[in-house]
């Protein structure tokens, strides 16, 4: 299973999660076979004074997978927010 993360942190919780629910509506509409699971907030879920959530996208194909985070990753980018910052972490090491 190939798999990537997409982090969000921001000043507070409900803010960086909101962020990854609009990321996950987006990822939805793209319409690819990739399987998108809910926003959580992080194993620890803060970290230097800002909260921090992810949101985990998983394939069985790695092609497959990159096509969708080439789709996926300008979508993001073209919406650009002021209250949360994010990365994107292909093959994450750990949750």
């Amino acid at each position: 299973m190939h798999q990537a993360l997409l982090r969000a942190e921001a000043p507070r919780l409900a803010v960086a999660l909101d962020f990854l629910a609009a990321a996950a509506r987006l990822g939805r509409g793209l319409n690819l076979p990739v399987t998108m699971y809910d926003p959580v907030p992080a194993t620890l879920p803060r970290r230097a004074g800002r909260e921090r959530a992810q949101l985990l996208v998983q394939s069985e194909s790695r092609p497959r997978l990159q096509r969708f985070l080439q789709a996926w990753r300008g979508q993001l980018a073209a919406r650009r927010s002021t209250r949360a910052r994010w990365s994107l972490d292909v093959d994450p090491l750990e949750f």
